[in-house]
């Protein structure tokens, strides 16, 4: 049976890597030139069949692409007049036929350009939606009705029935949102499961002190086998970035095998 690995990294784009947001943070880590070369690697290093990346520069973008042009397809879209954007890259030929699309959200905070890249692929001859995405952030006790992330949600599960609703879908990315959030449990309620379910440690950042899951790899429920890898226990005191770890966030690793 064929199997994939799928890896969501959220990988910091180097604007908003400030040394005053990043107080653990060695000065080398934070450098732009040796943190750019950290991050290559990295990626490099997590060999991914499916790779969603989000905060990708897109001088970033093209030296991934240059570096995975014999191995993965690839598709970018930039968030409007920010310096970032989000990327997939998708093995050959493990994976069929990518095409893709972008859904900006009718829900935003103010001055935001949050959005969807949505890749269309095939794997083992059935179709197979992948979201990247990076939803709005809000504090937890922000009403339903008002959370902008919720309502980003809600529009990537009405886009999923109006487009697609038989195929397979993986929703991918930073959610800004931890696992007990109206934002997750949505997903959750609408017919989709968390890969990640039985792993532990499962924090994937630690920002001044806090560590907290914040990344995703859901997908369809009953359609996909999830294996979700190890993560590195993260700790109040864990700097990230680091000279090992380039980013804020850990890159989230899982593999997947259909169910017949």
């Amino acid at each position: 049976m064929k199997t994939f690995s799928a890896v969501t990294y959220n990988v910091l784009a180097q604007p908003f890597a400030h040394a005053d947001r990043y107080p653990l943070s060695p000065p080398e880590a934070l450098d732009p030139v040796r943190r750019r070369a950290l991050l290559l690697n990295r990626i490099d290093e997590l060999d991914a069949d499916l790779l969603c990346l989000q905060e990708v520069e897109p001088t970033i973008y093209d030296e991934l692409r240059a570096r995975l042009e014999t191995t993965h397809d690839a598709a970018y879209v930039q968030r409007g007049q920010r310096p970032d954007g989000l990327a997939v890259f998708a093995r050959r030929p493990l994976f069929g036929g990518l095409e893709h699309h972008e859904l900006h959200f009718a829900s935003q905070r103010r001055g935001g350009d949050d959005l969807a890249l949505i890749v269309q692929l095939t794997f083992d001859d059935r179709p197979l939606h992948v979201v990247c995405t990076h939803l709005a952030w809000q504090p937890e006790s922000t009403p339903p009705a008002e959370h902008v992330g919720h309502r980003q949600m809600l529009e990537l599960l009405a886009h999923r029935d109006a487009t697609a609703p038989d195929a397979t879908w993986v929703f991918a990315g930073d959610f800004n949102a931890i696992s007990q959030s109206v934002v997750v449990a949505t997903a959750l309620e609408r017919g989709m499961d968390e890969s990640c379910r039985s792993q532990r440690p499962w924090d994937t950042c630690a920002i001044n002190g806090r560590r907290r899951k914040i990344d995703y790899l859901l997908f369809s429920t009953g359609r996909l086998e999830p294996r979700p890898g190890v993560l590195p226990k993260l700790s109040r005191d864990t700097a990230l970035p680091s000279l090992t770890e380039p980013s804020d966030h850990l890159p989230l690793r899982v593999g997947f095998s259909p169910i017949p």
